[in-house]
């Protein structure tokens, strides 16, 4: 009977630990990291660093700024807010350079996977004038791109891109690399170059439009709704080991 009471009492904690668990994912703790800073005249914007969530607009009426917050969620947010001092991505900053707005999102690995268990996120919100030009080197990010860019590079291990608009020049890389294009205008002068080792990519025109379209991979799965027509732009080229592309 004892051992029974035990047992129930082992599991009823478990279950109580469990309840709490998923409670304590809907805490969030955000804090302001650097900025606002005034992007009227930017027309370029970097960001280097380990991981970050990136969102980037060019559409809207509001004034272009730029906002770097971070966010930890879970069971880190609880008991980092509550016994320690220091910051969420304490180490990422902001400047202004001319017309470039440079960010450093840091690097927050600690020890024994500290930072990981506490979930702290660097989040970018930006606003820019249309037809800047973005550049994102980063170990992880993922990124949301909406309205219209000149040129747009990115180089990230891991990386989950999405553009919503029209950008003239696109050059996305990384290991293990998802791409979601979606070209709302056509001015055929537009050049695409994905490549990774894995890639997932799926690159949409909401214009019907003549393409040109090249693959190198080891190994691939291409499906596209429009034909290849040589020397046509947007020219798009894809290269990778494993390869899943969609164009529509």
């Amino acid at each position: 009977m004892r051992k029974r009471t035990i047992l129930l009492s082992i599991l009823g904690g478990i279950v109580a630990l469990a309840v709490i668990d998923g409670s304590i994912q809907m805490i969030q703790a955000s804090e302001t990291v650097s900025g606002p800073i005034d992007l009227t005249g930017v027309t370029r914007l970097e960001v280097t660093g380990t991981a970050s969530d990136i969102r980037i607009s060019t559409r809207g009426d509001g004034a272009p700024q730029a906002l770097l917050s971070g966010t930890r969620r879970g069971w880190g947010a609880l008991f980092r807010s509550a016994w320690f001092a220091s910051d969420c991505g304490g180490q990422g900053h902001m400047r202004r350079d001319g017309d470039t707005l440079k960010i450093d999102m840091g690097d927050r690995g600690g020890f024994f996977g500290w930072n990981d268990w506490d979930d702290c996120t660097l989040l970018l919100e930006a606003r820019l004038e249309p037809e800047a030009t973005v550049s994102i080197t980063q170990n992880a990010a993922r990124m949301r791109l909406d309205g219209d860019f000149s040129a747009i590079d990115v180089a990230s291990d891991a990386g989950d891109f999405a553009l919503a608009g029209h950008a003239t020049r696109v050059a996305l890389a990384g290991a293990a690399l998802r791409a979601r294009l979606t070209f709302e205008r056509v001015t055929q002068t537009e050049a695409v170059l994905v490549s990774g080792a894995m890639l997932d990519a799926s690159i949409r025109f909401l214009v019907p439009t003549a393409i040109s379209y090249g693959v190198e991979a080891v190994a691939s799965y291409i499906d596209s709704a429009l034909p290849n027509t040589p020397g046509a732009k947007p020219a798009i080229t894809i290269r990778g080991e494993m390869v899943h592309a969609t164009i529509r």
